[in-house]
């Protein structure tokens, strides 16, 4: 396993924390991952001296922490695949999903998934392999996923995923235009009552769910909507345009009915904007319209 993806470094700043342990609570480890670090192998340098938690700093030393190797689970196969990597650091790592494959492997664990195919990307390249999804993406759903590359990256991504931190648009292609032509979808999202993996509208158990929409183009019979998630309730772009009448195009589950233009929902994940949480630089990452969203848009532009 290639060690870059295991270091990192601070510099230690007046306004730190001195104590280790502290230091490093701040910088969001957990309690699991110190644990981790003090009984797995991890190792913690301060100006080139491995120390403990209860070391003291002081301004200016320069603190290496190398994190533990992490043991791959067993539940996700690695299994040889096409990976369309848009961004790759010693932290994270960005792919554009093809529309019908699954993000993650269900019970059974037999087939093809995002997992099992960034899982051999890595393990190939003698990376950490053991996989840490941050963003999931439904199986008829093209666009941008982002796997962390350890368990500290993973739990910062996580902290600022549904912040300003961590913004995610979508393009939808629809039916009929939106009126007003730009706003804030607010409705509850809860379970289907008739089948448990469908979701719906739920006014008394459903969880707050918000979707900002911007109509981009307008055609005859439908539109093209760009959308930015404030929420990540499962299939929440989904629900919210069939709601407000105006389903995806080739969503058969809550468009109820098929489209010969489209075999699979016309949703893209196309451009994500995170604040990197380790370099803390500004990322801002795209994926182009796939070929069958360019084909429908042509055909409706007439």
């Amino acid at each position: 396993m290639s060690s870059s993806n295991r270091y990192l470094k601070f510099t230690i700043k007046d306004t730190d924390k001195k104590k280790l342990r502290k230091f490093l609570e701040h910088q969001h480890f957990s309690s699991s991952q110190l644990h981790n670090l003090k009984n797995k192998g991890g190792q913690i340098f301060v100006n080139h001296k491995q120390r403990h938690f209860d070391f003291e700093m002081k301004t200016g030393d320069s603190l290496l922490v190398v994190l533990n190797d992490e043991k791959p689970s067993g539940l996700i196969e690695p299994m040889a695949g096409s990976v369309d990597v848009v961004y790759e650091d010693e932290y994270l790592l960005v792919v554009n999903k093809p529309p019908g494959i699954a993000s993650l492997p269900a019970k059974a664990r037999t087939s093809k998934t995002m997992a099992n195919v960034v899982k051999y990307y890595l393990a190939a390249k003698h990376e950490n392999s053991s996989i840490h999804l941050v963003t999931r993406l439904d199986r008829d759903t093209s666009g941008l996923m982002v796997f962390a590359k350890n368990s500290y990256t993973h739990s910062l991504l996580d902290q600022i995923l549904h912040t300003d931190g961590f913004k995610k648009y979508y393009l939808a292609i629809v039916y009929g235009q939106m009126e007003p032509a730009s706003g804030l979808i607010d409705l509850p999202i809860g379970i289907d009552s008739k089948a448990y993996y469908m979701r719906a509208i739920d006014w008394q158990k459903g969880k707050d769910s918000q979707t900002m929409y911007k109509t981009v183009e307008k055609f005859k019979t439908a539109s093209l909507l760009q959308l930015k998630l404030l929420t990540g309730r499962t299939h929440q772009i989904r629900v919210h345009l069939s709601a407000t009448g105006h389903p995806i195009i080739g969503d058969e589950m809550y468009s109820h009915q098929k489209d010969s233009r489209m075999n699979r929902q016309a949703l893209h994940c196309y451009e994500l904007e995170i604040i990197h949480p380790v370099t803390k630089k500004l990322l801002k990452i795209k994926a182009p319209i796939p070929q069958d969203m360019v084909l429908l848009r042509g055909m409706l532009k007439g």
